[in-house]
């Protein structure tokens, strides 16, 4: 359930290391690669004077809310 392999498994029980299961996790690492691609196109149409601060800002404010869900669903607060 984990989505480790049981090297990676048995390593993090043995050294007390948190084996976290997100249910959502794929959908939520498949965003945050998105976003990252989204952030990236951003700031290099940015260098060549292709996007504006408010399309930049906006890219900056998925990613935000991406690892925010992220956050929330590992539990944090």
């Amino acid at each position: 359930m984990s989505g480790l392999n049981k090297t990676d498994y048995l390593i993090r029980a043995l050294s007390d290391k948190p084996i976290i299961n997100i249910a959502s996790g794929t959908q939520i690492l498949v965003e945050l690669k998105r976003q990252g691609n989204n952030l990236n196109q951003a700031i290099k149409h940015c260098y060549f004077g292709r996007t504006t601060e408010k399309e930049l800002q906006s890219a900056v404010a998925e990613c935000k809310k991406t690892y925010a869900d992220l956050h929330a669903a590992i539990g944090g607060t």
